[in-house]
């Protein structure tokens, strides 16, 4: 899949769309929009965002083997290996300890919970009641570890013929009330809802088996994407904790998970801010060697260090040509330096990710680099990124999950607005697309916003007549007193014939008198 491609019909679908229901009758302002709407003014360049390689750190069987998780553990997740944010995290969880691990999209967080959960049941069979709550923000987030549950039993079974040892469910708004009473009569050891459900369960009179079970037997209390839980919900979310905690019989291990969720300054900065805020969540201490950070390597051969600025200009004279050529991508000049330039930062002395950017300026900078062509630069990131999702495509097809710059486009579109204009004509109007009260200039004058009839497209000026002054007036504004009136103004010479046209104002715009048929004190002001 082209994914350049995609996006470009997706914008011009889009473009096409906004276009159909314009309709503007002045020739001025009409072009104004149609030169803004070119230049992208409601779809902005896309950013680019790479989702660079994890430190491997072995599989889940070598922590089963060495003792640090249950050796069933190893069956559950055979096949399956670890990044060094993972590990460092079941580390933490093995040994009884709160954690918090924040790293990107798809480095795998669930897991460093879930291994630790399956570890503790598994060392204690026929333990009853829930053990761990598991709460997430969206259902959907629900259904998929639910999913990916049922995926790890048929792994077990698959692999030793036998049931597997550990119950789960889930308790949200979508269960029937058949499943709820199942869940009643034998609570599962392990639990998966969200904040709301979880409040209504403590609360429910009905669901006294389920509350009691928890009360009882919990001993871990996980929140996922935790940097969702902030103001109002985050003072609910944190109370909810306290009355759990308090309630419980055991000691409870709080673990979180979350994407990034501070920036600048050193590590041990970042990882200090993340353990303020989880302490103030769980309401207990959590120290920064209990925030696990993901640690980031290079997926291409850097071996060779950074490319010259002679090897760039080469390989983009050259062209690149888009292939499933793993070995060809890991040491091209262009692949190299954008892993350098736009994925990994290293300043710091620690790999970093860097901030997305738009592909325009990473051409500029390669043809800065380089003093290659703009226009040649722009081709050779782009060949290179289809070469990078070539080669990804390739290798998810063999079923691995070892990656190469993995990346995304960030596409922000916005809504429809109006047209502000000064009340001046000819060439001295201002035209802008941009809200605002006044023209940023000397004179300061007002800009008043303009609207557009769908069946003529004639332009009608929203305004506030206060005394002898014409006020800017938003279109959803409407204010009625003895002072202000709202209303339109429309400019031009043949706007208004009071013999043809006042028969063709609304029947509410009058009222009927002795004399006949009157526009109203509003209207005729």
């Amino acid at each position: 899949m082209n994914v350049f491609e995609v996006h470009r019909n997706i914008i011009d679908d889009y473009s096409r769309y906004i276009r159909s229901f314009i309709r503007i009758d002045d020739d001025q302002i009409r072009c104004t929009v149609d030169d803004e709407l070119s230049k992208g003014k409601l779809w902005p360049e896309p950013l680019l965002q790479f989702n660079p390689a994890f430190k491997s750190a072995g599989k889940v069987t070598d922590l089963a083997y060495s003792g640090v998780l249950h050796p069933d553990v190893g069956d559950i997740f055979t096949g399956y290996s670890l990044w060094q944010h993972q590990l460092d995290a079941i580390q933490l969880g093995s040994a009884g300890k709160d954690f918090i691990v924040t790293s990107g999209t798809g480095s795998g967080k669930s897991l460093t919970y879930i291994g630790t959960i399956f570890s503790r049941l598994l060392a204690n069979p026929g333990s009853h009641g829930v053990a761990a709550v598991v709460v997430y923000p969206l259902n959907a987030l629900i259904n998929s570890q639910t999913d990916e549950l049922k995926r790890y039993a048929d792994n077990f079974t698959r692999i030793r013929g036998a049931d597997f040892p550990i119950s789960y469910g889930q308790y949200t708004g979508q269960e029937e009330e058949g499943p709820r009473e199942s869940m009643r009569r034998s609570p599962p050891q392990i639990l998966l809802t969200n904040y709301m459900m979880l409040e209504l369960l403590l609360t429910r009179v009905q669901e006294r088996a389920i509350r009691d079970a928890i009360y009882e037997n919990l001993r871990y209390l996980v929140f996922d994407e935790l940097h969702t839980y902030r103001g109002r919900q985050g003072a609910d979310v944190a109370m909810l904790i306290r009355r759990i905690r308090a309630r419980c019989r055991n000691d409870v291990v709080c673990i979180g998970t979350s994407a990034t969720m501070a920036s600048g300054g050193t590590s041990e900065d970042r990882r200090r801010k993340v353990a303020d805020v989880a302490s103030t969540l769980f309401g207990k201490k959590f120290l920064p060697s209990q925030v696990v950070s993901e640690t980031l390597t290079p997926s291409l051969d850097t071996s060779a260090g950074p490319p010259t600025p002679r090897q760039l200009a080469d390989a983009i004279d050259a062209g690149v040509q888009p292939s499933t050529d793993l070995a060809a991508l890991r040491v091209h000049p262009v692949a190299l330096w954008l892993e350098a330039r736009a994925a990994l930062d290293e300043s710091t002395g620690e790999l970093l990710r860097r901030k997305p950017r738009p592909i325009g300026d990473l051409a500029t900078s390669l043809s800065d680099d380089s003093s290659q062509p703009l226009h040649k630069c722009l081709d050779a990131l782009t060949n290179v990124l289809l070469w990078i999702s070539a080669v990804n495509e390739s290798i998810q097809k063999q079923g691995r999950r070892d990656t190469v710059l993995p990346f995304r486009l960030h596409q922000f579109i916005s809504q429809t607005g109006s047209v502000y204009t000064t009340l001046d004509r000819g060439p001295e109007r201002f035209i802008t697309l941009e809200p605002g009260i006044y023209k940023k200039d000397s004179e300061n004058k007002p800009v008043f916003p303009n609207v557009f009839s769908r069946t003529s497209g004639k332009t009608f000026i929203c305004v506030s007549l206060c005394g002898s002054r014409l006020l800017p007036r938003e279109l959803t504004e409407y204010v009625e007193n003895e002072e202000t009136s709202d209303g339109y103004l429309i400019v031009g010479d043949d706007v208004w014939d009071p013999d043809q046209d006042l028969d063709e104002l609304p029947d509410a715009w009058f009222r009927r008198t002795k004399a006949g048929r009157i526009p109203t004190r509003e209207v005729a002001r």
